[in-house]
């Protein structure tokens, strides 16, 4: 039986490893190992962008708790970002709609699901400040 700490944790560093990448960072994000302890936390931090990782094995849409908790953690603090992936399905990640468009309201209970090279996209384009800020 598979241990669901260890397989949170090994998608945190997947998703880490592959940020890493797919930005060019020179200073290498890093999961928060305090979130273990502390309860308002994100897995991880790109900038302004908090992120929350979650890989499970059955479905196809993320629980409502779970973005309830990226909520809690980017609370007047940051963007929040929710990172899933489901068994034989493709990593997905939930953003709120005025993230990808500023004219729209900044209410953060309306999202969008992107595939992840989509999410790339729009850090890459969007917000490359994050990843500059990021660097320092």
């Amino acid at each position: 039986m598979t241990n669901s700490r260890n397989k949170g944790a090994a998608f945190e560093r997947e998703i880490a490893n592959s940020l890493n990448e797919e930005l060019n960072l020179t200073i290498p994000l890093k999961r928060i190992l305090e979130q273990t302890r502390e309860k308002f936390l994100p897995d991880l931090i790109l900038g302004n962008w908090y992120l929350e990782c979650k890989r499970y094995g059955q479905g196809n849409e993320p629980i409502e708790k779970w973005w309830s908790q990226v909520l809690d953690s980017a609370k007047d603090k940051g963007v929040p970002a929710l990172i899933y992936k489901f068994n034989n399905r493709p990593i997905k990640v939930r953003v709120p709609l005025h993230t990808i468009n500023d004219n729209l309201t900044k209410d953060n209970q309306l999202t969008c699901d992107l595939a992840w090279k989509d999410f790339i996209f729009i850090l890459k384009i969007l917000y490359p400040e994050d990843i500059a800020k990021h660097q320092k």
